[in-house]
């Protein structure tokens, strides 16, 4: 890799930490007591994520009206509540948007490893007559291994932490 594709790279990915980390945040614009008006970016020309958060907002409890503008990117909120339970609604709603979604590469990407492992853990315990599973296949693997070429090869660390991590998939299994 050379220095400058390097430098690109290392760009795009601390751009993407930064709109993971930093990104659009819900500004208070205006309030009143049981009123508040919000603003997003993201929000701007989004009709989906309006009618998202329309429907996440106006089911919660103590929150009576809701109105998103996709046009100027604000939320009017009215509520009969505290003003501190609010501020931990808009909090978790602005949370919840910075994680990827099913839909997104990356979210797709983890649900299929998932998904792949847990009918991995289903075969290998149906095919051990319902005592073993995948963990434990795998722990007595690296405890195998690593007591061999801690015997055999006198090996340092590398055999002790396989023995270390035979014990922490088992750890709690007992």
């Amino acid at each position: 890799m050379t220095y400058l594709t390097g430098l690109a790279l290392g760009i795009s990915a601390g751009g993407k930490l930064h709109q993971l980390l930093g990104g659009a945040r819900f500004s208070l614009v205006h309030t009143l007591p049981g009123r508040r008006r919000y603003q997003h970016d993201d929000l701007l020309n989004n009709q989906e994520l309006a009618a998202e958060w329309e429907q996440h907002l106006i089911r919660v409890k103590g929150i009576n009206t809701v109105k998103v503008n996709p046009v100027t990117g604000s939320i009017l909120v009215e509520y009969s509540c505290q003003e501190e339970y609010i501020d931990l609604v808009m909090n978790y709603l602005n949370e919840l948007h910075k994680r990827p979604g099913p839909r997104d590469d990356y979210g797709k990407l983890g649900v299929n490893i998932r998904s792949l492992c847990r009918r991995m853990n289903r075969n290998v315990f149906r095919n051990t007559g319902y005592t073993l599973d995948l963990r434990t296949v795998l722990a007595i693997i690296m405890f195998v291994c690593g007591t061999a070429k801690i015997w055999k090869l006198g090996q340092r660390p590398a055999g002790p932490q396989m023995v270390w991590w035979a014990y922490s998939l088992l750890k709690g299994r007992c």
